[in-house]
């Protein structure tokens, strides 16, 4: 999910929009967020860089007050996200984790444990996939 609202987000495009590696703070300027959750990127940066979906570097920012930020840049796996490029995963991410999709798997337990016949996604929805 969270590679999912960093595709909804722009920020693989954003950061490569920005030709170069992108402090935290350069980031935040450029998505279209509310001031009031500007604090929580940094949440979801970390885990994307975590799980390698970006690299961050550690720069020099001030050279007197040895001041020093992250930088974060694309990796091959986020380069496949990029909107204008070709092959785009962003249109499939998307759509793999629609909720309606993703809601009959959060009781999948239940399902092997019943008795029913109908697919998860009949129990879930009341209609089968196709309908």
């Amino acid at each position: 999910m969270s590679l999912k609202c960093a595709v909804q987000l722009g920020i693989p495009d954003i950061i490569n929009n920005h030709g170069q590696p992108i402090t935290l703070s350069e980031l935040i300027s450029a998505l279209d967020i509310h001031p009031t959750k500007a604090g929580f990127i940094h949440r979801l940066r970390r885990l994307l860089v975590h799980n390698d979906f970006f690299v961050s570097t550690t720069v020099r920012q001030n050279q007197e007050e040895q001041e020093q930020e992250e930088e974060y840049d694309l990796t091959p796996s986020s380069r496949l996200f990029l909107k204008d490029k070709i092959p785009s995963l962003s249109p499939f991410l998307v759509s793999m984790l629609d909720p309606a999709l993703v809601t009959p798997f959060h009781s999948l337990g239940n399902w092997f444990r019943g008795e029913e016949e109908i697919t998860p996604f009949e129990s879930a929805h009341g209609m089968s996939f196709w309908a």
